[in-house]
Parts: C-alpha cells; structure tokens; sequence
C-alpha cells in the first residue's frame, strides 16, 4: 500500500524480499538500501519500491531481514544512471513490524491475567450519559 501526504511525503508499506544491504558513499558516509513490495497492478504484478535510509532511519534500516514488514514515510529522489531516470524513497521514518513488533489486539486482551488491575480505569460510555467528544 502507498499514500501521498500533503506536504509530498510517501507513505508505504509491504513486505522485504531480501536483508538490507549496508553501502557507503565515496566520502565515507554509510547509508542502507531496500526493496519493499508495495502492492500488485492491474496485471498482478508485483510493485518494487527502492528504498534507501541515512543517519537514524540506516540504523532501523540496517535490522530489516527477508520477511519483515515495514511502513516507511520519505521523499522520493530521483537520479540518473547510464541515461535512465531512477527513482528511491529516502526514508525518514521507519517502522520494523517484523518479529519485534507487537501482538495484535486481539492477542494482547487474551493475555490479560489476574494479576492486570483495570480498576483504575474509568468507564465512559454507560448510564445513559452523553459521550464526552
């Protein structure tokens, strides 16, 4: 899936097929680059974006393995190579939802055990009263 914000930032998100790959630039600064499979086309073609991530996104960047998930938020940078146009998201935000990432709704309320004290919470919808929004 992949969104436009208003300010032209690129929100994507999908699957990596292969670990992300650590490069350096001919100065010496290191960046990390990705493949993310952001939806099919009419066709059932699958849709590749390139990605590539610097400073703390490389970080985040550098742990994504085949298999993970990921949501990314960046601008798109083209460059040219050889004659042809070539286009990366530079991302500046990125979310890892692989292994790491948090048990669906529905699992978290099942692990609830007694020892969890909902008491301090307060019921808002009840009573016949007016929703506070």
């Amino acid at each position: 899936m992949y969104t436009i914000t208003q300010d032209k930032n690129y929100i994507i998100t999908g699957f990596v097929a292969r670990d992300a790959e650590t490069k350096s630039t001919k100065n010496g600064k290191e960046y990390v680059t990705f493949s993310v499979a952001v939806s099919k086309d009419k066709d059932d073609k699958t849709i590749w974006t390139s990605c590539k991530a610097w400073g703390d996104a490389a970080k985040v960047a550098a742990t994504i393995v085949k298999g993970d998930t990921v949501l990314c938020v960046g601008r798109i940078d083209k460059h040219e190579y050889n004659g042809k146009i070539y286009k990366d998201l530079v991302c500046e935000f990125i979310i890892k939802m692989g292994a790491t990432a948090a048990p669906p709704p529905a699992q978290q309320s099942a692990d609830l055990g007694a020892e969890d004290d909902l008491a301090e919470f307060e019921e808002i919808i009840g009573g016949g009263e007016d929703l506070p929004w």
